[in-house]
């Protein structure tokens, strides 16, 4: 069975609550919602677990076998009190993006461009006529996303980018190599606006992209409330050590003593697991 530590991440959408009475899970999706499940088909991913709660509603998606080196799950959480965010002219501290490998990653670009649901943010028309090796993009659920070619090396594939205070860095980089076992290995330009520290851990694999700006002031973080802000990001880790980085972090919910913790490290909400602990048999993760 496969460890928990895989690439697992999620987006906060806006949602208007149910009528009175009315059955939650029988609402359609519509709006950004649908369009979200939309674009998540076409990449292949399916709903393998759903929830409904008093503040919203749950669909976790999945591409592949958990053993699969390009693996994916996507948390498309609703919340009935998110509102949008005031907009900035630079990124925001904390703001993630997520990679999306894909084995045909040209052909789903087009298709998901066809479809309208996606806007890129890097040069489209380099990526199809393959003079870039990815293409960036705001997805239908307000996330930022990275489309590669699926590679066979899964650290290659499970990549988050995290924008970071230039003076946070080395100690932001220094918590995820302490915590998380990461090590530094190099740097790369991230389309011209900033420079990707990178930080790889290659079993279980992932890498995790510290973003710096290149030019001008990094906006500031708008605040740790996954409910309010629509397009607040989260993402599963691994930890060697999960009780170390408990005493390392804030808790978001109160620990249950479950698989899964909920906090805040550094600026980013983490859903924080043991390396080494299996998925079970049950979705219940």
């Amino acid at each position: 069975m496969a460890d928990m530590s895989i690439a697992h991440f999620g987006t906060t959408l806006m949602e208007s609550p149910p009528l009175e009475g009315e059955d939650q899970a029988a609402i359609p999706m519509t709006g950004d919602l649908g369009r979200t499940d939309e674009f998540l088909r076409i990449l292949g991913a399916e709903i393998y677990i759903q929830n409904m709660y008093p503040f919203g509603r749950q669909f976790i998606y999945k591409r592949g076998e958990f053993t699969d080196p390009d693996y994916f799950e996507k948390d498309t959480f609703t919340s009935y009190t998110a509102i949008p965010l005031p907009e900035t002219n630079t990124p925001r501290i904390g703001e993630t993006i997520f990679r999306l490998p894909h084995f045909d990653a040209r052909k789903i670009a087009v298709s998901l461009m066809d479809g309208g649901l996606i806007k890129p943010l890097s040069a489209y028309d380099d990526f199809i006529n393959g003079t870039a090796k990815a293409l960036f993009f705001m997805g239908p659920d307000g996330q930022q996303y990275e489309l590669v070619e699926s590679s066979p090396v899964r650290h290659e594939n499970h990549r988050v980018y995290v924008w970071t205070d230039a003076g946070d860095l080395p100690s932001h980089s220094e918590g995820y190599e302490t915590n998380f076992d990461l090590a530094p290995a190099g740097t790369e330009d991230f389309y011209g606006i900033g420079t990707a520290h990178l930080l790889v851990r290659k079993d279980p694999g992932i890498t995790v992209a510290l973003l710096t700006l290149n030019e001008g002031a990094i906006s500031a973080k708008h605040s740790f409330d996954i409910f309010k802000d629509a397009g607040y990001s989260h993402f599963r880790l691994g930890a060697p050590d999960k009780a170390r980085v408990l005493g390392n972090a804030e808790e978001a919910f109160p620990d249950g003593g479950g698989p899964v913790a909920f906090v805040h490290f550094q600026n980013s909400y983490l859903e924080l697991v043991q390396i080494g602990t299996e998925i079970q048999e049950s979705p219940e993760q």
